[in-house]
């Protein structure tokens, strides 16, 4: 009831925010305001508190800006505004509806939970504003139909199959998934059903909403009653994190298979020796020596004093995107440059080798399985 709700009202801004002024025109509008203007804004809108600590996606960001920046684009620069929407759904919207409606600003780079970007993806679209999305990686986002829309994050769907695919290779037939109760958690648990069944892996259960020791313990007793070999999470942090503890205080054996919503910067520390045996999935390897991964890290490395994550790679990338789409195209037309996205060649990324599909999803790249050892991470095919 409540995400109808919030889609009802999502709706309500859209039709009062865009009466008066079509689509066509804003898009118009924004060429031309970009293209006589001295810089090119992009909008970067994230919840703040939340990447700051768990994530290096803003450093990916200003790293890009900087690489970038370097040159400039036909004789411009870009310019970020990085903006709080504090993962709040009207907060969010609030911004959408700004973005969309200023025509100096070219492209958005967000938002990044699926409850919130499923619905405001449709407040871009319908302003033929460029976005790029690279946190949420519900297949559903891909699935509308959007023009101006582009999934940079490996999807959901390819993620349970890897996921899957490790634990059949493990031997792990029988299997627990657990999920937050969000638009991300019951997507993935989904596509996590369903890629079991077509590998042979029976789920012996499908759970939420597991909160107070008693009721883990419950759950735990189910699973062991029913035989199960390994639990998969659909999670973030911190829900994450309190599983994991909790698992490890009854069963410190027990298989857990997560997947990229817990390929956070702070994982180990900050679950500590629990973390050990848990599995991730990433499309992160810092033992991968493609050169433009070599160059992006030795820089990053050269600016921050750190190893990057796979949020600082998704944040770089995002920016770069947008810069070869201007690079190649030559234009400033939102749909000239959201259509060379979608045409584009397989481009040699930080990532990958990248492209498009017509839905807007992006194909090529690796997912790797990423195991605890010994309080490090050891990193697998």
């Amino acid at each position: 009831m409540m995400k109808t709700k919030k889609v009802i009202i999502l709706y309500l801004l859209l039709f009062i925010g865009l009466v008066g002024c079509s689509a066509g025109d804003l898009a118009t509008q924004r060429e031309r305001q970009v293209q006589q203007g001295r810089d090119i804004l992009i909008a970067v809108p994230v919840p703040l508190e939340f990447a700051e600590k768990n994530t290096k996606f803003l450093q990916g960001v200003e790293l890009a800006l900087e690489d970038i920046n370097r040159e400039g684009i036909k004789g411009k620069k870009f310019k970020l505004e990085i903006v709080d929407d504090q993962a709040n759904f009207k907060t969010a919207v609030d911004l959408a509806q700004r973005f969309s409606k200023e025509t100096g600003t070219l492209a958005v780079i967000g938002h990044w939970y699926s409850d919130i970007c499923l619905p405001i993806s449709q407040i871009y679209e319908e302003a033929e504003l460029l976005t790029i999305v690279p946190t949420v990686s519900n297949p559903e986002l891909t699935e509308k139909g959007y023009e101006y829309i582009f999934q940079s994050i490996t999807s959901d769907k390819r993620i349970a199959e890897k996921m899957c695919a490790y634990a059949k290779s493990k031997g792990y037939t029988r299997v627990v998934v657990y999920y937050e109760d969000s638009s991300y958690g019951e997507n993935l648990a989904k596509a996590l059903e369903e890629e079991a069944s077509r590998s042979g892996l029976v789920v012996v259960d499908r759970r939420s909403g597991v909160v107070t020791g008693e009721q883990f313990r419950n759950a735990y007793d189910k699973w062991t009653a029913l035989e199960f070999d390994s639990v998969m999470l659909a999670v973030n942090m911190p829900e994450g994190a309190d599983f994991i503890r909790n698992l490890r205080q009854i069963d410190q054996e027990a298989a857990v298979i997560a997947a990229d919503g817990l390929d956070v910067a702070d994982f180990i520390t900050e679950i500590g020796e629990d973390a050990e045996g848990a599995v991730i999935m990433t499309t992160y390897n810092p033992n991968d020596s493609r050169t433009k991964l070599e160059g992006f890290t030795g820089r990053y490395r050269a600016k921050y004093q750190e190893e990057p994550d796979i949020w600082a790679i998704q944040g770089y990338e995002s920016l770069q995107l947008i810069a070869h789409a201007l690079e190649e195209t030559d234009s400033y037309s939102p749909a000239v440059l959201a259509e060379y996205l979608r045409q584009m060649e397989p481009w040699p990324s930080v990532s990958g080798t990248i492209n498009f599909n017509q839905n807007g999803e992006i194909e090529g790249r690796r997912i790797y399985a990423k195991e605890v050892v010994n309080g490090q991470f050891r990193y697998a095919d």
